[in-house]
């Protein structure tokens, strides 16, 4: 079924290699991602709950609103920062273990660039 042009399986060596990333990496993204989430539910029931007070005046919940956007700029955003490099570096590094060993820069088309000095981490 293969040669019928069923995309589904892994076939080659090179596949299986990308596609098993290093446990560690997939372990701290999920754990940051997990953590990027708890801290925007963290700082929106903060100030949910900062803003209580004023539900039944006249008067907009200043207080509320400082603690949500302080929470979200200088809390969420770094972590949402650190979140996304720690994915495109898991990409990279996807990619780098999907390109075959033996290929040089010269027989794809491209200009032959320096090899580094180690094999990147394929898992």
């Amino acid at each position: 079924m293969n040669e019928h042009g069923d995309k589904g399986g892994r076939n080659t060596a090179s596949d299986r290699l990308a596609d098993d990333a290093p446990q560690g990496d997939e372990t701290r993204i999920a754990w940051l991602r997990g953590a990027f989430r708890a801290t925007i539910a963290i700082v929106a029931v903060i100030a949910a709950a900062a803003s209580v007070p004023h539900w039944g005046g006249d008067s907009f919940p200043i207080t509320s609103l400082v603690i949500y956007v302080a929470g979200m700029v200088f809390v969420a955003m770094p972590l949402g920062l650190y979140y996304e490099s720690l994915l495109q570096a898991h990409e990279r590094r996807r990619a780098q273990c999907r390109t075959p060993r033996g290929e040089s820069a010269v027989a794809r088309g491209g200009v032959a660039e320096p090899q580094p000095a180690s094999p990147p981490p394929c898992g």
